[in-house]
């Protein structure tokens, strides 16, 4: 198995892309900010649940607010209507203009509804449901010019009243035409490739393995070897002496011990040569015979004289 198929994708982050009335808009969420306030929202937008609906609550200098459907399908609506747990804020993560939260009434009553702070507050995070999951990366300027002549909600202002967003768009249609309103919206998961932490201890023991089979290997070779270059010198001992064989395959021991008896002579592995061989053998044999019948006529000749 590769090491691209024990690793696994983690979500890190994704990009919601949307068109408004106003001009288009993009957001960047963060998982490790708030994972479940993060993965709520992006599958909200995945499933179009913001789509074509409005911002019913735009108060300049503050915040803007979204998160109520015009979907047709209830079982959406069921989901982005069921609360999540409160996520642990994250140090270091302060409240600015494009910061991105979730609205609520309480701890663990965090929905389907969000907003957009259009500056820093002390007001703002404050609350165990305002744990920021993303940012407005682009499209800020059109964000600005979101329609505030409203006001906010009643009884701070002249604005939509919330509960009656829920009856559909023409509340708003009819009553507050110029409040700006979501088109469609796309999503662009960002991944990273990471190793559970089974995954990694499969690999080190995998590796473990290789490197114990390869001491194993290595033993074997250097026994078979040794074994090889003994039963050699067995066969040659008395023969000649003993001779450094190089390790290999010593299967023709018989040609090891032609080339080893050459090698004394310094010879060379030629024809030439080994006629000289030849002749030389005649010559001595030849020395020997004259030798031996001129001593035998040496004795005749004593043993008549005397």
């Amino acid at each position: 198995m590769s090491k691209e198929d024990d690793e696994v994708e983690e979500e890190k982050s994704a990009t919601v892309s949307c068109g408004t009335s106003a001009g288009p808009i993009k957001m960047k969420l963060y998982r490790e900010w708030s994972p479940l306030g993060y993965d709520r929202a992006v599958e909200l937008f995945e499933r179009g649940f913001y789509d074509n609906s409005h911002f019913f609550r735009t108060v300049p200098g503050f915040l803007v607010q979204f998160g109520i459907t015009y979907s047709d399908d209830m079982e959406l609506k069921r989901f982005g209507r069921t609360a999540i747990p409160d996520d642990e804020p994250v140090a270091g993560i302060s409240f600015k203009e494009g910061t991105i939260s979730y609205a609520g009434g309480g701890a663990n009553s965090r929905t389907s509804q969000l907003f957009f702070a259009y500056a820093p507050s002390k007001a703002l995070g404050t609350n165990p449901w305002e744990t920021p999951i993303g940012k407005i990366i682009e499209g800020m300027e059109n964000v600005r010019n979101f329609y505030g002549g409203y006001g906010d909600m009643p009884p701070w202002g002249k604005g939509p009243v919330q509960g009656r967003v829920y009856s559909g768009p023409s509340y708003i249609e009819d009553n507050f035409p110029k409040t700006t309103r979501f088109e469609t919206c796309t999503v662009e998961h960002q991944k990273v490739k990471s190793q559970t932490m089974e995954e990694e201890n499969k690999e080190e023991e995998y590796v473990e393995e290789d490197d114990k089979k390869e001491v194993v290997d290595d033993d074997e070779t250097a026994a078979t070897t040794t074994a090889d270059d003994d039963e050699s010198d067995k066969k040659e001992e008395g023969t000649m002496k003993k001779q450094s064989l190089p390790i290999g395959n010593n299967n023709n021991k018989s040609t090891n011990l032609l080339r080893s008896l050459k090698s004394k002579m310094k010879m060379e592995d030629s024809p030439s040569n080994y006629g000289l061989i030849t002749i030389s053998a005649v010559f001595v044999i030849l020395l020997l015979a004259i030798s031996i019948k001129i001593s035998r006529g040496r004795k005749k000749t004593t043993g008549k004289t005397s």
